[in-house]
């Protein structure tokens, strides 16, 4: 009993590297069962994944903030403006 207990814990680091695999693929079901096992006891992994969970939404919706507007937003008018000085160069 003692050794299958051993074999199911393990330490933070390796809780927290297979939490930040699980947030790319999927974990096996022996390392599901590990990892809520050491989450079940251990807050500061929970907080951490908690945390990390957060970060990631907030990069990607940063991301997709940053990549669906436009690079250099002008008004109209001042396009217009450009247009005209471009235009006014061209004639000379």
């Amino acid at each position: 009993m003692i050794y299958l207990f051993k074999k199911i814990v393990f330490n933070c680091k390796q809780a927290t590297q297979l939490a930040l695999k699980r947030e790319e693929r999927k974990l096996s079901i022996m390392e599901s069962i590990r990892l809520s096992y050491h989450l079940f006891y251990c807050g500061p992994c929970r907080k951490f994944i908690k945390q990390s969970r957060l970060i990631n939404r907030i990069g990607k919706e940063l991301a997709q903030t940053i990549f669906n507007r436009p690079r250099f937003p002008l008004s109209e008018e001042r396009k217009q403006s450009i247009q005209q000085q471009i235009d006014s160069l061209n004639r000379q």
